[in-house]
């Protein structure tokens, strides 16, 4: 049975940035057990990231504006609760609030979100096409979020995984994609994210300009953060104390990062771990180590519609290791 209080408790405590590592393992288990929760927690996470909560008073408006944004009245916040719990207690009204949402008939929730999805699997890609004219590249194992018609002064999508944009130029409506982690902004322009989970984000430019705003927590004024044609930044969140949040700004290829959208994978001095990570969304085999030593071997390397076995081949040619394909795994060992 699900204890409704304790996911109310420990989804609000994520979401504000003041968990600690046993709520969110906690967090963690219980949605991997209920899938109706992590359905829910999703939800809440789009609209929750839709404004930073950058001082109490923000916060409070904030919360006012998403919960208009979902047509549900927000209940107002206490006073007596310290300022820094105020997003906790957003967080907790926001659930409750979504909660009643997504219990709803999924033709009603449209109504309300008039949000679509689409979510690829392992070894699935997609391209979509938006009501602006824009496109994008979906890439395996991600999930888009997006309106069926803009309306409103911007033009706003939820990405978690990674994405290739081509947006349509429009300066009176800015295009932000929302990440877990922060913010995208551009008018016009090509770029390519990469967000996924527990994961650092990578966002690189092709053409035009675009504006990658961290999110931080409340009373903080993040940095923006401008990219250009074919550099990359970097950013890892901290989620330990006393730990800082890293970002790093280096030069890139763009086409090799979108190489994916045209079938090429592209490995430059990465770690046999990191490939395996890859190689796993795209061909949707779960890969192993039968042992820790190769997960740290550093490779290189440029694959055009090879297949796993093709891949894998040449990879133990340029680093001595061994590896077993099965129709559901690929085990790596010394």
């Amino acid at each position: 049975m699900i204890d409704e209080e304790l996911f109310t408790t420990l989804a609000a405590r994520k979401l504000a940035g003041e968990a600690t590592t046993a709520e969110q393992q906690e967090l963690e288990m219980m949605l991997q057990e209920y899938p109706e929760l992590r359905e829910r927690y999703q939800l809440l996470q789009q609209y929750f990231t839709v404004s930073a909560y950058h001082s109490s008073a923000e916060t409070e408006q904030a919360l006012q504006r998403t919960m208009s944004r979902i047509n549900i009245s927000a209940t107002p916040v206490k006073r007596m609760f310290p300022w820094k719990w105020i997003g906790v207690a957003a967080a907790a009204v926001l659930i409750t609030a979504v909660a009643v949402v997504v219990l709803r008939p999924r033709q009603q929730q449209a109504e309300v979100a008039r949000l679509m999805e689409r979510q690829n699997g392992k070894a699935t890609k997609a391209t979509i096409e938006l009501a602006d004219g824009s496109k994008i590249w979906l890439n395996a194992d991600s999930k888009l979020s997006y309106p069926e018609v803009f309306n409103g002064n911007s033009r706003e999508v939820y990405l978690n995984g990674e994405a290739f944009f081509d947006i349509a130029a429009n300066p009176k409506k800015p295009f932000i994609v929302h990440l877990s982690s922060g913010t995208v902004h551009v008018l016009g322009t090509s770029f390519n994210i990469r967000a996924y989970e527990n994961e650092a984000v990578q966002t690189s430019v092709k053409t035009g300009k675009v504006a990658f705003i961290p999110v931080v927590a409340a009373g903080q004024q993040p940095d923006t953060i401008y990219i250009t044609p074919d550099e990359k930044v970097t950013y890892r969140k901290a989620f330990a104390e006393n730990k800082e949040d890293a970002i790093v700004r280096e030069t890139t290829s763009a086409e090799d990062d979108k190489a994916w959208t045209e079938g090429r994978l592209v490995f430059r001095d990465k770690t046999l771990e990191e490939i395996a990570a890859e190689l796993e969304r795209t061909f949707g085999k779960k890969v192993s180590f039968g042992s820790d030593a190769p997960r740290y071997y550093r490779l290189t390397g440029s694959f055009q519609d090879n297949s796993l076995q093709d891949i894998m081949y040449y990879l133990a040619r340029s680093k001595a290791f061994h590896y077993s394909i099965t129709d559901s795994t690929l085990l790596i060992t010394e």
